[in-house]
């Protein structure tokens, strides 16, 4: 099957983790034997350097086109409609290029909300159908943007199939626009496994994401500093980076957490995996997740793990591989940290690992998602 993939990104040296998620489903579906392509256009506000207009690679084997003009927020200061429609015409530029470019497509996967809003527009000389890929944490957002309601209105009725990566999101999705979706989860990167590190360290917390308000690190900062934990036994992991990272620095000062915290900055997947390796308990509290990818990464290293009731985790974390706690109690967080610490060596980690990669793994998805795919097209 041909599959054009239409992501946010390209994943690269410099931002290992943008489209990752995407490019780890376009490889898996590859390793099926489809034929992949891979399109995207950056519309970031990035203080650097970004090649100007199309950069065409073979990535893994997979051919991939991005396309940088100007990021949507300067496009925004002329109006919303002035800046779709800069944003249209790359779509179209894209699909131009894919069609010169003789790229055989029976079927488009479009990552998000706002990719499959412009796919559905600008794809359409392939005659082929769309099916979207929801993890857009805007939807979970209350009350709900006008201009993500007015896209989502316009989009999922066109699709000929909405995949959702939870059930707490597929059932937003129903709720809000009646569409019903299918589940499909995200899956687990190839490079996230099981390596042990018998190297003496202190006990370690790990925590992995983008450093932004909605990923509750500050709360998970004020917990680490409310608990008992002797404070020459322990250390936390930070890994990402954002636009939070100068307030966490302060925030870590203030709470004289700086001999026991390291903000290690952004990494990519084989760091990550090293890292997670090094570690003891995975902890994030984020404040809204469409699924959490960066926990059964975690999982998947045989580590149990501290979540937030933030929408996705409900799915796949229990009392057999971890903890749950609301959103923003500083204070039950403290006390799971605590719990964790005590108790951890009770949980069954090979378990753990096992039944993560018997949901998630990149051959698991990819299946499901070739089943999905070939019952579209069987029945166009």
């Amino acid at each position: 099957m041909n599959i054009l993939v239409a992501s946010r990104g390209i994943p690269s040296k410099r931002d290992p983790q943008w489209g990752s998620f995407e490019f780890d489903q376009a490889k898996a579906l590859a390793s099926m034997g489809h034929h992949v392509t891979v399109v995207a256009v950056d519309t970031r506000f990035r203080f650097y350097w970004r090649k100007i207009g199309l950069t065409a690679r073979v990535q893994d084997g997979i051919q991939t086109y991005n396309l940088f003009y100007c990021p949507a927020a300067v496009l925004g200061l002329l109006g919303r409609r002035f800046r779709e429609s800069v944003i249209r015409w790359q779509w179209n530029k894209l699909a131009r290029i894919v069609a010169e470019e003789k790229h055989p497509v029976d079927i488009i996967y479009a990552h998000y909300l706002f990719n499959a809003y412009y796919a559905v527009q600008c794809f359409q000389e392939f005659n082929a159908p769309v099916v979207g890929m929801e993890h857009w944490s805007e939807l979970n957002r209350e009350p709900m943007k006008r201009n993500v309601i007015r896209m989502a209105e316009y989009t999922y009725p066109r699709l000929a199939h909405l995949l959702a990566v939870s059930e707490p999101l597929k059932a937003r999705i129903k709720e809000k626009f009646g569409i019903q979706a299918t589940v499909v989860h995200n899956m687990i990167g190839k490079d996230y496994r099981y390596a042990p590190d018998k190297q003496p360290r202190p006990f370690t917390f790990i925590s992995v994401g983008s450093l932004r308000k909605m990923k509750g690190f500050d709360s998970l900062l004020n917990a680490f500093a409310q608990t008992r934990l002797p404070k020459d036994k322990w250390r936390l992991t930070i890994v990402g980076d954002g636009s939070e990272a100068p307030h966490l620095r302060r925030l870590i000062h203030s709470l004289q957490l700086q001999e026991n915290v390291m903000l290690v900055g952004q990494k990519n997947a084989k760091e990550i995996n090293a890292l997670l390796n090094r570690s003891d308990v995975f902890v994030l509290a984020s404040r809204s997740e469409t699924f959490g990818v960066v926990y059964i990464e975690a999982m998947s290293c045989r580590l149990p793990v501290i979540a937030t009731e933030c929408g996705g985790p409900a799915d796949f974390v229990t009392k057999q591989n971890g903890l749950l706690v609301p959103v923003d109690d500083v204070k039950g967080l403290a006390h799971c940290i605590e719990h964790m610490y005590t108790h951890y060596q009770e949980y069954d980690r090979q378990a753990i690992a096992k039944d993560c990669q018997a949901r998630f793994s990149a051959e698991v998805i990819a299946r499901q998602l070739t089943d999905i795919f070939e019952h579209i097209t069987n029945t166009q």
